[in-house]
This record gives C-alpha cells, structure tokens and sequence, in this order.
C-alpha cells in the first residue's frame, strides 16, 4: 500500500507564489493575448540585423543577485538562468513534455526500481567526464543538507527509498536508493511505486552538481557555461562539451539584474508583470501549475456537506473577483490548472438555486451559516477576500467573520485546521496530475482540510498499480478529477501565468504556450541572410 503520510508535497515556490504579497494589479479586460505563430528553426527573417544580435540572446531579471547553484536557489524567476547552465536527467521539451536530457533512455520495474542510461561521452563544461556517480554524489550532497535546506525534502516526495531515515540522519547518504551500476547507468529504487517519476525529475534540486576542485570556476553541464560574472551582469557561453551543442543557436547568452529605471526593449527577452509590449517587443503569457484558490475545512460540519460547498460557489462571480489579476493570472473555474483538465472538466452550466442547497443542509434563517474567512493582510489578498464576503453576504442565511492575518499566522492555522474558509493554493513539483490529487488522500501529509472519501483514496491507490497501463491510469485521473469538481472540494478562483516580454524577431518557444519557461537552448533569431551568406542558387528572403 502507498504510504502516503509519508508524501510531504515540496514546493519551492509555493510560499512565494501562493502566499506571496501581489500588487501592481490592472484590469484582465484590457489585454488581447495572443502568441506569434510557430516557427520552424530555420534563417528565414525580415529583419536586418547586426551581426552581434545574431549570436547574442540578451536577457533581463528582475533581481537583486543572481544564483548560479541550483540546490541554492530560492528565487524562481531565475529558473531559466540555472537550466541553461544544468541539465538533469529528463528536460521538459517545448510542448510540456518529458523528454531525455543527460539520459538518453530509461526501464522501470513495477514502477520502483528505474534503470536510466546516461547519454555516451557527456562532459562537464571543464571538459571532464560526466558519468552515473557524478548524479548519485549530488544526491548524497543534497541530502546531507537536510533539515537546513528545504530542497532536501523533495527526496523523500519522490518516496526514494530510504529517504526518511537518511533525511533524519538515522542512516549515512550511502543507504539512500540510488546508484550508479556502471559509468553510464544509474538505477535508482523507489520505495513505493511512482509511474510518474521520469516527470518527477525534471525538478531542479536533482540537477547534477560537480564535486571535484573547480578552483573558483564554476563547472557545469547544461547547454552553456559561465563566461563572465559581474554584480549586475552574467555572460555565458555556448558550452562545446554540451551533447546537444549542434542544436543551440545562440553563441552567448547575457543576462543583465534590472531594476525599475531599466528599459525592457533593451533586451531580447524579460519576464515581468504584463505590461503593453514596446516596439518590436511582443507580450507572451506563459501558464505555471499553480493554482489559487479557498479551501473549505472539512472539519466544519457545515462544509463537509457538499450542497454548502455548491451553494457558496453558485453565489461567487468569478470575472467580478478577479477583475485585477492580469498581470499574475487568469481565471480558472476548476481545481487543476487548464492544461491538466481533460475534456470531461468542461461542463455545461446548469442553474443552482442556492437556497434550495442551504435548505437541503439545514441552514435557514433560526440556524444561519456562521463562516471565518481567513486571508492574508498583504497584496492583493485583501481584494480577493473583500469581494468574496461581499458576494457570500447578499444572503441573509449567510453570516461572514473576516480575518486578516499575516502569511505566517495563516500557514500556521491552515497547519492547524484552524479555519473554515481560508486563502490557498498549490503549485505542482512536477508535469502531471497526481501532484495535484494527492493532497485529497486522507493519509497525505499535505491534507491540511480533514478530506476523507475512501473512492478517491482507492482510485489514488489504484494509479499507481503496475498493472495498470497509462490509457487504464488516465481514465483513473478522469474519475479523480470528477469527484473533485463535482464535490466541490475547493472553491478555484484563478490560475498563474508567467508573462513575458520578448522580441518580435525571436523564435523557438513554445506556441501555444504549454510551460512558464523559455529555454535560451531553444531560442534562435530570424534573420535576413546576406548575399555573401546565401547558398548557391539560394534567392535573399
């Protein structure tokens, strides 16, 4: 059986994201997004250019220092910058999906013991051999840091075994389940069956880490290396050891830390608040698996009844409530973030008569719904929360107590089950719905509202079985996203987005967008060759 109170859900950035104050708010009305149309990476531009522009991707963060180790990173905007200088395993392709990074393909047994080939002849950016021991040591290194570093903690989500007791410090690194068999294959062994773990390593503290004597230089393995590091400026270089290197446009790639005086149309690329886009600059908005929403406390007994969930969702206007979000969000009327919603999640609109729910729940005007809406004081959470009581009061069966606290009073009531309704979210470690369900598991660490429904918790069980194959585990996830929406078991109200600011003649992302990164590995310009450039009997374009 899965031992799921032993899944303790790690998110880096949900603190930051879900709990994080928001502000420069404009209306969601007022923007047209679109995305330019796809293109393949070929020279075929309209734009006459520079020869520097070329083969130089520049890059704006805002920032006030930049992070070059992965297991140090606490700031996701600056994601992009660490994978372009490490690769994992697995990488996310430009679609969403999985695909091979520094290992080129992998076997599984009943889903616990994973068998991974490394790619041959992968290097450091020093030129050194990059093999299986190299991924094991780096593992080791991360667990060592645990409690200190709370990137540790992802380990023991992936259920590795031995995980719990090498985290805690009750048996040495060298008992954790992973290692390398032989320079090029590396086995890792689960503790539970996990049909989802090539996903799972995408995740950044699993990036490999070099462990010999760099003597100050930093030494990695992504598609490129550190050239020159500045306080405000970082200029990388394409690294000629990379396996990949043949298919890496850009020849260098700078990123510059901005703040507010900065230009944005200086730089080819800038993740920002959305913002009208400059000349020669277009606006891309780029979903994360992170969704905002109120959880109802099943502990209530009121709320554990799902006509009252039901009623108090009929009653909120989603385009009301979320009327200044655009420049974090968009509005999303389910529980899973819009790319993880299969067909059966778009449903048609039936009329609900929400005094006919409260009635059949017992509520009247002798025996009111008495609710304590809790909320973070910071940010836009107020708004949110203002507009919510405001919806939830116009019914005279329905009696609002507000409470404002900080971000740290509202993690250690939800810890505690000490509300009723209260401001949430959560942010997925990995591409797949099972890191969303599984904080509904009645035995999940990560169930902070008292759920429990034995069909849910058999249908999670029974996902992750050998046996069942991955057109049998999709029906599966169907049936779990059904109970959720149609139990109503958290009120959603919008989903993150990423927005960036890039330039017209870039090509090379994702279209439509699918990830809230873009990869500098990926990018590459449109432009008008020269006569001299042309190939024989190639006319200019």
């Amino acid at each position: 059986m899965m031992k799921w109170f032993k899944q303790r859900h790690y998110c880096r950035c949900k603190t930051l994201l879900m709990f994080g104050s928001l502000s420069l708010l404009i209306s969601l009305f007022g923007c047209d997004w679109q995305s330019p149309e796809p293109e393949t990476k070929q020279p075929q531009s309209t734009l006459e250019l520079p020869d520097q522009s070329r083969y130089l991707l520049k890059r704006g963060l805002y920032t006030s220092g930049f992070t070059l180790q992965p297991q140090q990173l606490s700031d996701d905007s600056q994601l992009p910058l660490i994978q372009d200088l490490y690769e994992g395993l697995v990488r996310i392709d430009q679609d969403g999906k999985v695909q091979g990074g520094a290992a080129q393909s992998w076997q599984q047994q009943q889903y616990k013991i994973w068998t991974f080939q490394l790619r041959p002849g992968l290097h450091w950016s020093n030129g050194e051999p990059l093999t299986a021991q190299d991924f094991v040591q780096s593992w080791y290194a991360l667990a060592v840091q645990a409690p200190d570093n709370p990137l540790s903690e992802y380990l023991r989500f992936m259920a590795i075994e031995n995980a719990e007791k090498v985290l805690s410090k009750e048996y040495g690194v060298e008992m954790l389940g992973i290692k390398a068999l032989d320079a090029e294959t590396l086995q890792i062994t689960l503790s539970q069956p996990m049909p989802y773990l090539p996903q799972m390593l995408s995740h950044v503290a699993l990036l490999p880490q070099y462990q010999g004597e760099s003597n100050g230089t930093l030494v990695s393995n992504g598609a490129y290396n550190l050239l020159y590091r500045h306080t405000t400026d970082l200029l990388l270089e394409k690294n000629p050891f990379y396996w990949d290197v043949d298919n890496v446009s850009f020849r260098n790639v700078s990123y510059h830390a901005l703040d507010s005086s900065d230009n944005p149309a200086h730089y080819d690329l800038v993740r920002q608040i959305a913002q009208p886009a400059p000349p020669q600059m277009q606006q891309l908005a780029l979903p994360t698996l992170c969704s905002y929403y109120y959880e109802f406390n099943f502990r209530h007994p009121r709320l554990a009844q799902s006509a009252v969930r039901k009623a108090l969702t009929a009653m909120i206007s989603l385009p009301e409530i979320n009327s200044d979000i655009a420049n974090i969000g968009r509005i999303n009327t389910k529980f899973l973030p819009r790319d993880m919603q299969s067909q059966q999640a778009e449903q048609s609109w039936t009329p609900t008569v929400t005094e006919q729910l409260l009635a059949q729940a017992g509520v009247d005007g002798s025996q009111p719904l008495r609710l304590r809406l809790t909320y973070e004081q910071q940010g836009i959470h107020p708004q949110l929360a203002q507009r919510l009581i405001r919806m939830l009061s116009q019914s005279d069966l329905i009696q609002i107590q507000a409470q404002a606290v900080t971000r740290q009073q509202l993690l250690q009531q939800r810890e505690q089950g000490d509300f009723d309704l209260i401001g949430s979210g959560w942010c997925a470690d990995y591409p797949d719905p099972s890191a969303f369900f599984s904080i509904f598991h009645s035995q999940s660490a990560n169930n902070k509202v008292a759920y429990h429904n034995p069909q849910l918790d058999e249908l999670l069980q029974k996902s992750v079985e050998s046996a069942v194959t991955e057109a049998e585990r999709l029906q599966i996830y169907q049936q779990i996203e059904q109970v959720i929406n149609q139990e109503q078991l958290v009120l959603p109200l919008f989903q993150y987005y990423n927005y960036y600011l890039i330039k017209s003649d870039l090509a090379g992302y994702a279209n439509p967008a699918v990830t809230s990164s873009i990869y500098s590995r990926d990018l590459y310009r449109r432009i008008r060759l020269t006569q001299s450039e042309q190939l024989p009997g190639q006319a200019e374009q």
